[in-house]
Parts: structure tokens; C-alpha cells; sequence
């Protein structure tokens, strides 16, 4: 149900904020390991994600046939955005508000909104409830790759 989701959001929406200002900023804008996105860069690919499921969120309701999702290119994405050299609490207010947004389309959703469906990339047509799961899912992932394998997130339980 989306009501779990938005339950996971609205707990990472009061601890990731509290845990990203708790990092030394060298610690956010040094690349994890050669090639590699920084802490911050990965924040920022978050704020991406967000914004494309924020639209195709909106989409959904709207559609009566299923939404056709388009990947994007994130590495483009993050290198047109300067996470890289953007202001550490920038970035976090975006995604922040980003999040904010999500919950209020995710919460405020008829029950009808929850089967609606989109076609993958791979073909595959999934609801509105595997959508946002899978987004909540992204961003424990990503969040992991942040904090370090021995953060527990709220959510994981």
C-alpha cells in the first residue's frame, strides 16, 4: 500500500537531513573511490530521481492509457546539475522538498491512483504501487552507498 511508502519517506525525510549535516563536508565532495560520484553527487542523483518520478507520479493519475517511462541519462543529468561543486545544503534542500512533494502526491492519491500502470523500458507494466515502493527502494540503496553499509535505516525493519 502506498500509505507504507509514504510512512518510509516521511522517516528518512527526519533522519537523512539530520544525517548528511552530520558528515565532515570534505567527506561529502570527496568521490568514494576513482570514478566514482561523491557523496554529495549521489544526493544530487536522488534530487534527479525525485523529479522524474515526481512527473511520472503526476502522470499516472492523469493517463488513461499507461504511461510509457523513459530512462534518463543520470551521469548527464548529475554533470549538468554541478552536484559536484553545488552547495552541500542546496543539494539537500532540493531533496528535501523534492521528497516533500512525493509524499503529497503519493498521500493525497485516490485508491484508483494505486493500480494505475506504466510500461517500463523492458517492457514490463508495473502499478503506481510498485513504482513508488521501487522508489523508496532506490533510495535506500543509494542512501546505503551515502551513510556506509553499517548505517540501519528506519525503514529496513
Amino acid at each position: 500500500m502506498l500509505t507504507t511508502t509514504v510512512s518510509e519517506l516521511k522517516v528518512l525525510l527526519q533522519s537523512v537531513p539530520l544525517s548528511v549535516l552530520a558528515l565532515n563536508p570534505d567527506e561529502l565532495v570527496q568521490p568514494r573511490m576513482e570514478g566514482k560520484w561523491s557523496r554529495l553527487q549521489i544526493l544530487g542523483h536522488l534530487c534527479d530521481s525525485a523529479l522524474h518520478n515526481v512527473s511520472r507520479f503526476v502522470q499516472m493519475q492523469h493517463q488513461t492509457e499507461p504511461l510509457s517511462i523513459t530512462p534518463y541519462h543520470q551521469d548527464q543529468w548529475v554533470e549538468s546539475q554541478q552536484y559536484v561543486s553545488a552547495p552541500i545544503e542546496e543539494v539537500l534542500n532540493l531533496w528535501i522538498s523534492l521528497n516533500q512533494s512525493v509524499i503529497r502526491i503519493l498521500s493525497s492519491m485516490p485508491e484508483t491512483g494505486e493500480s494505475a500502470t506504466c510500461v517500463l523500458p523492458d517492457g514490463s507494466v508495473v502499478t503506481m504501487e510498485w513504482l513508488a515502493q521501487d522508489y523508496v527502494q532506490h533510495l535506500q540503496h543509494h542512501l546505503q552507498q551515502i551513510f556506509g553499509e553499517h548505517r540501519t535505516l528506519e525503514t529496513d525493519k
